[in-house]
C-alpha cells in the first residue's frame, strides 16, 4: 500500500481536469469556487468569484478575514469528513468540501459567495460596519452586494454533496493510479497471483470512472441547466451521483447481479441523454439470475468501451445489447453486444494478447475486469471478445453461480 502522506494534491489529481469540473460547477450553480491544498494554498484558478468578495479582498484586513474564514471552514469540514456550510465574516454563505482518501486529507474545495434565498441573509450584511472596518467605499459595497446571487438552501446542500462526490472520486482515481504504478515497479510478474496484487487491483477497479465520461456528463448537465428548468437535469445529476456513490462507497467486493444492473441502467440513462438518438440499448437478463453475485463494477468498463470505441467513431446510430443466461453447467454468461465500427483482426489479436499478459498497458479497465474474474473464480473464467469489422463486437463474461 502506498504511503499517501508523501503525496500532495497536485500530484494525485490532474489539475486541468479539476479546473474544468470546477468551472462547470460554478457555471451550473452560480456559486464561486476554488480548490486549495491542505496548507490552504490555491491549486486552481478562482471560478466566478463575485464582485462583492473581490472588492472585500482588495482590503488588507478584508483579505486576512477571508483567509481566516476559509481556514476555519476547511478545518470544520475535515473534522466532520463532510461538506461544511458556514457564514463568512461578511455575512454571505460559503461551503467547504474536504478532499479525503483513506482518511488522509489532501485539500478542500471552497465554494459559495452567495445569499440564502430562504433566509434572505443578504439583508443581514452590515455594509456600514464593513465599510468602516475595511476602509472601503460604501457605495461600491452596496453596488457589488446587489449582484450577489441568492440560492435556495436545499440547492446549496445538493450542490455541496455533488461536488464533494466528484472531487473525491478524482482523488481516488489518482491514488489508484499511484498504487498501480508502485505495485508494478515493486512486484512485476511474480506478484500477479499473490494476495497483495489481488487486493490492490480490486480496490483500483472499484475506484475507476473514466474522466472522459465524467467530464462530458458535466458538460451535458451544464448545457441542459442553461436551457431548461430542472426536471431532466435533476434526474441526470441524481443518476450520476448514484453512480459515483456506487463506485466509491461500495464496501462489498461482490454484489447481486440486480444491483450491478441498476447501476448500469443509470449509466446508460446518462449516456442516452448525451448521445440522444445515436444510442439505443436493450437489457435482457432473466430474473432467475438476479440474486447471484458478480464482482462490483464488472459491466461498466465494458459498456464504456463499447461507447467510446464502437459508437463514437460511427456516424450511424448504435445499439448496445446486454444479454444474460444460466448455462447448463451452472455457470452464468453475460454478453455485451454493440453494432458499432467493430475491431479489425489485427487489433483484436493485440487486445486478446493484453488480456492474457502479465503486465498492464492500455485498456486498463477491461483488463482489470478480466483479471478480477480470474482472481475470484479461476483461469477458466473471465472475458472473451469477438468482433466482425463494421458489423458488431461481442464481449462474453463467464463466471460461476455464487449466491
Amino acid at each position: 500500500m502506498s504511503n499517501l502522506n508523501k503525496y500532495t494534491l497536485d500530484e494525485i489529481i490532474d489539475i486541468s481536469s479539476l479546473q474544468s469540473i470546477q468551472d462547470k460547477f460554478s457555471e451550473m450553480t452560480n456559486m464561486a469556487s476554488i480548490t486549495v491544498d491542505k496548507t490552504g494554498t490555491p491549486i486552481t484558478k478562482p471560478s466566478s468569484f463575485s464582485k462583492f468578495c473581490n472588492l472585500i479582498r482588495t482590503s488588507k484586513e478584508g483579505y486576512r478575514r477571508c483567509m481566516n474564514c476559509d481556514a476555519k471552514g476547511g478545518l470544520h469540514s475535515t473534522l466532520q469528513k463532510n461538506p461544511a456550510i458556514y457564514t463568512c465574516h461578511a455575512g454571505l454563505t460559503d461551503l467547504c468540501a474536504p478532499i479525503v482518501v483513506n482518511d488522509i486529507e489532501f485539500g478542500s474545495m471552497l465554494f459559495g459567495q452567495v445569499a440564502v434565498k430562504d433566509k434572505d441573509n443578504k439583508e443581514a450584511v452590515d455594509l456600514q460596519r464593513l465599510s468602516k472596518e475595511l476602509e472601503l467605499p460604501i457605495d461600491k459595497l452596496e453596488a457589488a452586494l446587489k449582484q450577489v446571487k441568492s440560492i435556495k438552501y436545499n440547492r446549496i446542500i445538493a450542490s455541496a454533496d455533488f461536488l464533494s462526490l466528484c472531487t473525491n472520486l478524482i482523488a481516488k482515481m489518482g491514488v489508484a493510479n499511484i498504487t498501480h504504478t508502485e505495485l508494478l515497479k515493486e512486484t512485476e510478474e511474480k506478484m500477479k497471483f499473490q494476495q497483495l496484487a489481488k487486493d490492490t487491483q480490486i480496490k483500483s477497479i472499484q475506484s475507476q470512472l473514466d474522466p472522459h465520461f465524467l467530464f462530458n456528463t458535466l458538460n451535458t448537465i451544464a448545457g441542459m441547466a442553461l436551457m431548461e428548468s430542472c426536471n431532466e437535469t435533476a434526474n441526470l445529476i441524481y443518476s450520476l451521483s448514484d453512480i459515483l456513490r456506487y463506485s466509491i462507497k461500495s464496501s462489498k467486493d461482490m454484489v447481486e447481479i440486480e444491483t450491478e444492473l441498476e447501476n448500469i441502467k443509470k449509466y446508460l440513462f446518462i449516456q442516452k441523454t448525451r448521445y440522444s438518438d445515436k444510442l439505443n440499448y436493450d437489457i435482457k437478463i432473466p430474473q432467475e439470475i438476479f440474486k447471484y453475485k458478480i464482482p462490483s463494477m464488472t459491466l461498466q468498463p465494458i459498456i464504456e468501451n463499447a461507447i467510446i470505441h464502437g459508437l463514437e467513431p460511427k456516424k450511424d446510430p448504435v445499439k448496445i445489447e446486454i444479454h444474460g443466461k444460466m448455462l447448463p453447467d451452472k455457470f452464468i454468461e453475460i454478453k455485451v453486444i454493440d453494432n458499432g465500427v467493430g475491431i479489425s483482426n489485427e487489433k483484436l489479436s493485440i487486445i486478446n494478447d493484453k488480456l492474457n499478459s502479465t503486465t498492464i498497458n492500455g485498456g486498463i479497465g477491461i483488463k482489470l475486469v478480466h483479471d478480477r474474474l480470474i482472481y475470484y473464480f479461476g483461469p477458466e473464467f473471465g472475458i472473451k471478445i469477438e468482433s466482425i469489422p463494421n458489423i458488431s463486437t461481442t464481449v462474453y463474461i463467464k463466471f460461476p453461480l455464487v449466491d
